[in-house]
């Protein structure tokens, strides 16, 4: 139930996302991302803008249907070739174009070395994804392929969070500096933990079975 609220949440999330999508083509200033941003939206900011806003929501679908394709023999083909064009718009678009719009985040660098983290990790992470499926290091791909997938989806829970400060009130440039950094290190750090426990729990049982 915890995982089916969670999907639905970061539905609403990416849905939401798209729907203000009506401000940006042509651009209007006077909408929430936009605003302040005048000055500054052209030449290659606006470029990385329209890369990454084009892009981003494309990765995330194409990182849910790899999640729960992966290991599945009837759409080994398909999974491959979605798995190419996932890594070629993560690693050519995605992370350069993040790279780009940190230099201009709100609040200033600390949020913007946030984000320039974010990117450069969702490449590093894809880029090794990428490596093990080509060296046959199955079990590596996967757990590379999650850590990917949920760099890709932190900017919907950054966005969750936002909305929530919204809401009651406590929105402040510190909120959102805290959003950025914490909105993809929590969930990367739940995640090692998870998977540090299910390697410890498999190694007992594997253990307590060859002891009998």
């Amino acid at each position: 139930m915890l995982c089916w609220a969670a999907a639905l949440l970061f539905a609403k999330a990416l849905l939401a996302v798209l729907y203000e999508y009506r401000w940006y083509f042509p651009p209007n200033f006077d909408s929430a991302f936009l605003t302040g941003r005048r000055e500054s939206f052209f030449g290659i900011y606006s470029w990385a803008f329209y890369a990454h806003i084009i892009s981003g929501p494309l990765t995330v679908v194409l990182g849910t249907y790899l999640v729960l394709t992966g290991g599945r023999p009837r759409v080994r083909a398909a999974h491959r070739w979605a798995g190419r064009v996932q890594i070629f718009v993560v690693a050519a678009i995605v992370a350069p174009s993040g790279l780009v719009m940190a230099r201009y985040a709100f609040s200033g660098p600390i949020a913007g070395i946030a984000f320039a983290l974010l990117s450069v990790a969702t490449g590093v992470t894809a880029a090794v994804t990428a490596w093990c499926a080509i060296t046959g290091r199955l079990a590596d791909h996967q757990t590379w392929a999650q850590r990917c997938y949920i760099l890709l989806c932190s900017p919907l829970l950054l966005r969750l969070v936002a909305g929530f400060t919204i809401v009651t009130k406590i929105e402040s440039p510190w909120t959102y500096r805290l959003n950025a950094w914490l909105s993809w290190l929590v969930p990367l750090a739940i995640y090692e933990m998870w998977r540090r426990r299910t390697n410890e729990s498999t190694q007992f049982h594997q253990t307590a079975k060859e002891g009998l």
